[in-house]
């Protein structure tokens, strides 16, 4: 069973918010691929300069045990990511330092979250709709899928913020959260203080994605979800072709045969190149060949 390792530095409510998202994709291909999550602190503590090359040498260690090792940040805003790029040690640049150095081998990936984590919660307006009412029961109901389909933007990626530290996708949820309390309990309009208290934060993004449903209809609202789900889908796609591979005995390092360099070309070089039918259709070929 392959074993994705996903790294979000930024913040471990975000991490578990990924995980849970990824665990929803895998679960969407009815894929056979283990999330595993490596944490804020393990971040700092490989980037600390007393540590010379420690991020690569982290990453290093869990190439031991995963398959595949995927760094995702949020990417909120042209501006807000031309002063990170322009700030030598900011994480970005860190991270793409250190995808540079296993480009060879494509075992590690960089994903940024556009437009930040939020946007790909706002995938699916109902799921919050649902958390903020903690009835799940909401998914069915008219009046609810009524309501979040009058708010559901189209593309989520597009909700930028016109200016560093302006309005963006935390505001739109922040907003968004507050129309549901109100339409749930109209008596907090006249509150504020208590409606400010229940509004979204970051804290709750991990619990907010457990409601989030994924689907190939909410995957198409941010194309930066739809990337990660294809590399996702890729992986799982070339692990179940090589185990036929492996199980027919044609699989084998050190051997010159064709069916190996064709399954390690696939892995190492262009996994994430090709649409996904390719992989199935190149396996089902030479599959007949042998029989």
């Amino acid at each position: 069973m392959p074993s994705v390792r996903l790294w979000v530095p930024e913040s471990d409510y975000d991490r578990t918010a990924v995980g849970c998202i990824a665990n929803k994709i895998v679960a969407l291909y009815g894929g056979n691929i283990t999330i595993q999550l490596a944490t804020k602190q393990g971040f700092n503590t490989a980037i600390h300069p007393k540590i010379q090359d420690g991020l690569k040498k982290a990453v290093d260690t869990y190439l031991k045990n995963d398959d595949l090792v995927i760094f995702l940040l949020d990417s909120d805003g042209t501006q807000s990511q031309n002063q990170r790029r322009r700030e030598k040690n900011s994480l970005v640049n860190r991270i793409e330092e250190v995808v540079k150095l296993f480009e060879g081998e494509g075992r590690v990936k960089y994903f940024p979250m556009i437009q930040e984590l939020e946007a790909w919660l706002l995938v699916d307006y109902l799921g919050i709709c649902c958390f903020f009412t903690k009835n799940a029961d909401h998914r069915n109901h008219p009046e609810w899928i009524k309501f979040a389909n009058s708010k559901q933007r189209g593309q989520t990626d597009l909700i930028a913020e016109a200016e560093s530290g302006g309005r963006g996708v935390k505001e739109c949820l922040v907003k968004l959260s507050r129309e549901i309390l109100i339409k749930h309990n109209p008596n907090l309009q006249d509150k504020p203080k208590n409606l400010k208290e229940r509004e979204y934060e970051e804290s709750q993004s991990s619990n907010i994605a457990a409601y989030i449903e994924i689907n190939n209809q909410t995957l198409r609202k941010n194309n930066s979800l739809v990337e990660f789900a294809t590399c996702l889908q890729q992986l799982d796609a070339y692990f179940f072709i090589f185990s036929i591979y492996e199980s027919l005995g044609l699989v084998d390092i050190n051997s010159s045969h064709l069916h190996t360099k064709l399954v390690l070309f696939l892995y190492k070089k262009s996994m994430f190149s090709y649409p996904i039918e390719l992989y199935y259709h190149i396996f089902n070929v030479q599959l007949f060949r042998l029989l």
